[in-house]
């Protein structure tokens, strides 16, 4: 695991082996630069403002960051976190999936 800096918010960089960031980076997608810490807004605020409507997916996220779905035939672990304090927590995944959770709900879309 390593830290990305973007946009004044640190994002957790989750490898399984420290050789292999750079495909995980890849995998995971280019980390988003629409979220700030600077921004009053949430996290899943900001997103909407910038990808406007996000189609939401069933399914359930732990407190570690995995994403349970009976239409996935396994649990998804995240690539990439992010906790802002007061704003939310973003986990994304491979083949596009994210997760946005604050303290009132929990979004989750896929991104192409």
């Amino acid at each position: 695991m390593f830290i990305h800096h973007v946009n004044d918010i640190d994002w957790l960089v989750i490898t399984a082996f420290e050789e292999l960031k750079t495909m995980f980076i890849e995998e995971a997608g280019a980390i988003p630069s629409c979220f700030s810490s600077a921004s009053e807004l949430s996290l899943i605020d900001q997103a909407k403002r910038t990808y406007g409507y996000l189609p939401t997916l069933s399914g359930v996220i732990t407190d570690t960051g995995t994403f349970q779905s009976q239409d996935n035939e396994e649990d998804l672990s995240p690539q990439l976190a992010c906790l802002v304090e007061g704003r939310g927590r973003v986990f994304i995944y491979h083949d596009g999936f994210v997760a946005f959770v604050d303290d009132e709900q929990t979004f989750i879309t896929r991104m192409d």
